[in-house]
């Protein structure tokens, strides 16, 4: 009798399976195969798990759970809860419209039940991404028409208060969603936050409100930020108000004046929205790469420079209304290039090996420090000032042995000497036809001095490195000095000789003169570094030459007194023949 009824049950279990792996099929589970000893086991903790019910939910890190719910099946509850929360918002939007309740009480009522599906959205297990994405894009759903008809349609909020709704909104979405990680969550509040805020930016014509909202939001993801959460979201916040930005104060300064349809934007609103841009990305930079100690990004990197063109950018075009502006802008890049070589030079430094932000600090300062001395002077006064600072930087370099500070000081040294005219002066005198005066003499002349000072610092304490860094910064200077140089004596000489022949001598001469400056200088070049040692002089022979090279094809050889051009081939043949003698001794 026990027989049959043992069949009996296998059979049983072997039906319950089959259901069971039918059930799995359909919703999309792959079957694990299970010994026939554990199958009823495994099938009913299969049906306990399914429980055929999508809205049974598991912790995060059950596998089987987590598949469910990212199923078409699970999805359809999720789907109808969303349906049924846009379904309440249109019924919010015509009790509203019916004026049953004032459209302030419906406003109100509409962001609480926004903000309870955000927080639904914040209480999903992180596991299930999906359901979370859906909730709170329905919160978004329900907020963002909700305010645009409540502003532009009902006029029953401002556009202060639609923006500070926003505002609210947006941070409390990043709020929420902090504990449990819900990278999906804060995306889609900041994007409804930025995008409802332009859209209504556009659609009012009232810019500074919403201007505000993208500079609050970008303070709250720049907050988040520099405790490393959402570092993803700030090219979109800092995107936003620095085209909002750039959008206001083209708006105020354009030459046809703020369009009649904008709402008015006091300068004074403007400017503290400019500085605010720059003060929230500099703030978050420094926290996240002096106290922090994180490395600077290229968002980082790339923001800063974008938010002092910006602010500084757009404060000096508001300076035609009010000349404080020009010093104030000036004043404050440079107690920013003060600060970003304090910065570099006495905290960074102090590393054993150079790191990203020593160079990115250092580099900044140099470039705040050229943008506010040029906004503050001008002119001679300006070239002076970075020839002091050339000087300044190499001498310190130097003294500790900085090659980051020297090759600052022959960047400023460069700058002035172009800014200046000089290096151009000298070209003419020495390539071209002129002679002296010129039109920059007294340029050339102070370049002249303040490049053999550098070279002279340069000399004076990098003897004994044998850095690459450093030899190639000698070279740099030594060329540098000896252009000036040559092309002084080219138009001095070109000078004397029509002094003594009158101006209608012929050029011809003047080019056969010019040719032998080149060639004069390769020989004294050779002969001065072969003597003394100086390796970076006698490297200069070659461009020498070359340059000497390039006038004879170019200028000598169409000359029209055949006299001057034997005259240059001569003088350039001897100085090939001379060079190997004073060159003995170097390599």
């Amino acid at each position: 009798m026990l027989q049959p009824d043992e069949e009996g049950l296998e059979a049983e279990v072997r039906r319950l399976r089959q259901r069971v792996e039918r059930i799995e099929r359909e919703l999309g589970l792959s079957a694990q195969p299970e010994s026939s000893a554990g199958g009823l086991a495994a099938g009913v903790a299969s049906s306990n798990a399914s429980g055929l019910d999508a809205g049974v939910v598991a912790e995060p890190g059950a596998g089987p759970i987590e598949s469910i719910s990212a199923s078409p099946a699970a999805l359809l509850p999720v789907l109808g809860r969303a349906l049924l929360g846009l379904a309440g918002a249109y019924l919010l939007r015509a009790i509203t419209e019916s004026a049953t309740v004032a459209p302030q009480l419906g406003v109100a009522i509409g962001l609480l039940y926004a903000i309870l599906w955000l927080v639904w959205a914040a209480r999903t297990p992180a596991a299930r991404r999906l359901e979370a994405a859906l909730h709170s894009l329905t919160a978004v759903l329900v907020l963002s028409p909700l305010l645009w008809e409540g502003t532009l349609r009902f006029h029953a909020v401002s556009t202060w208060a639609a923006g500070a709704i926003l505002l609210f909104f947006t941070v409390f979405g990043l709020a929420v969603s902090w504990r449990k990680d819900l990278l999906i969550v804060a995306t889609i509040v900041t994007l409804a936050g930025l995008g409802t805020a332009g859209a209504l930016l556009i659609a009012s014509h009232d810019v500074l409100p919403f201007t505000l909202v993208f500079l609050g939001i970008a303070a709250a993801v720049e907050v988040s930020a520099c405790l490393n959460h959402w570092l993803s979201e700030r090219w979109l916040a800092a995107t936003a108000a620095d085209l909002a930005i750039l959008l206001a104060t083209w708006l105020v300064t354009n030459e046809r004046g703020l369009p009649p349809a904008y709402a008015p934007i006091p300068h004074s609103w403007l400017l503290t929205a400019q500085i605010a841009l720059l003060a929230i990305y500099l703030s978050s930079t420094i926290v996240r790469t002096l106290l922090r100690g994180f490395t600077f990004t290229g968002f980082e990197t790339a923001q800063c420079g974008l938010a002092f063109l910006i602010s500084i950018g757009g404060g000096l075009r508001l300076a035609g209304e009010d000349p404080r502006l020009g010093p104030a802008m000036a004043i404050l890049t440079l107690a920013c290039a003060a600060a970003c070589y304090v910065v570099s030079f006495t905290l960074l430094d102090r590393q054993v090996a150079r790191s990203r932000n020593f160079y990115t600090y250092s580099t900044f300062g140099f470039l705040l420090a050229i943008v506010g001395s040029r906004i503050l002077l001008v002119g001679g006064t300006a070239d002076a000032v970075w020839s002091a600072a050339a000087l300044a930087c190499l001498w310190a370099g130097g003294y500790w042995g900085r090659l980051t500070l020297q090759v600052h000081g022959g960047l400023y040294l460069l700058l002035a000497l172009t800014t200046s005219g000089a290096l151009v002066q000298a070209a003419k005198f020495l390539l071209g036809e002129g002679t002296w005066p010129g039109e920059n003499d007294v340029a050339i002349g102070a370049g002249a001095l303040a490049a053999g000072l550098c070279y002279a610092l340069a000399v004076h304490y990098g003897r004994g490195r044998g850095e690459w860094g450093f030899q190639a910064f000698r070279l740099a200077a030594a060329g540098t000095f000896a252009w000036l140089l040559a092309g002084i004596s080219a138009g001095l000489l070109t000078a004397v000789y029509h002094g003594a022949f009158g101006e209608a001598a012929s050029h011809a001469y003047c080019a056969t003169l010019r040719t032998g400056i080149v060639a004069g200088s390769a020989i004294l070049l050779a002969w001065v570094g072969s003597r003394w040692d100086y390796l970076e002089l006698t490297r200069l022979v070659y461009p020498a030459m070359v340059i000497g090279a390039w006038r004879l094809v170019m200028e000598d050889l169409h000359q029209e007194r055949k006299a001057a051009l034997f005259l240059s081939l001569l003088i350039y043949g001897v100085a090939l023949m001379a060079l190997p003698r004073f060159k003995r001794g170097t390599t």
